[in-house]
């Protein structure tokens, strides 16, 4: 398991050090704007969805047709791809919170508001339910049908918002009032996330290479 995880994180360096350098653009973005939470989303988002990038390379490489022929449960392949997502989402906190927390230091943001905790864990949670979709989608149709499902994603909050925007105060006041739960959001999210493994290891077992 360890060995697989090694290996992904071995194909997706290179991406991850050119994604770098938009981090970098955001980060004065964010400082000028007294804004840490474009930076937190960013990085979050860019970091998590490595694991998908892992994916990618995989099929580029046809790296499943050899992967089937070693001693390795199929169960594990698709396992390791999860527990990078979840891996990568450490690092991306590990990085981003100390980075948000010196920009509303020195700026004229709260940084112990509620506001933030809340978006917090909703940004987490996003995360994890976002991945837990598109993982065993690219899984099953590869990496072309993916991305156009990932760019459909896209629009839909947008759509969604269009089609809600006169039930929006009734949603907000909705929110509002799960404040007190939005703690346990991160923990649902992973718990998606690990259903979602179930079903795609089921997908994975299925197909032929």
């Amino acid at each position: 398991m360890a060995g697989l995880i090694l290996k992904d994180l071995m194909s997706i360096q290179r991406q991850i050090k050119a994604q770098a350098f938009l981090l970098i653009f955001f980060l004065f973005i964010s400082i000028f704007m007294q804004q840490g939470l474009i930076l937190f989303t960013l990085i979050i988002f860019i970091v998590t969805f490595q694991a998908i990038t892992a994916l990618t390379y995989d099929e580029q490489s046809n790296w499943d047709k050899y992967a089937n022929t070693l001693p390795i449960s199929k169960g594990d392949i698709i396992l390791s791809k999860y527990i990078l997502s979840v891996l990568l989402m450490l690092f991306g906190l590990i990085l981003a919170l100390p980075i948000v927390f010196i920009i509303h230091r020195f700026t004229n943001n709260n940084w112990a508001s509620a506001e933030f905790f809340l978006t917090f864990n909703l940004l987490v949670a996003l995360a994890f339910c976002m991945l837990a979709l598109l993982l065993p989608i690219y899984i099953k149709f590869g990496s072309i049908k993916g991305r156009m499902f990932l760019i459909a994603l896209c629009f839909i909050p947008s759509i969604l918002f269009n089609l809600l925007k006169e039930y929006l105060p009734d949603i907000t006041l909705t929110l509002s009032n799960l404040k007190q739960y939005m703690f346990f959001a991160p923990f649902a999210g992973l718990l998606i996330l690990w259903l979602s493994s179930l079903i795609s290891t089921a997908i994975y077992q299925r197909k032929e290479f």
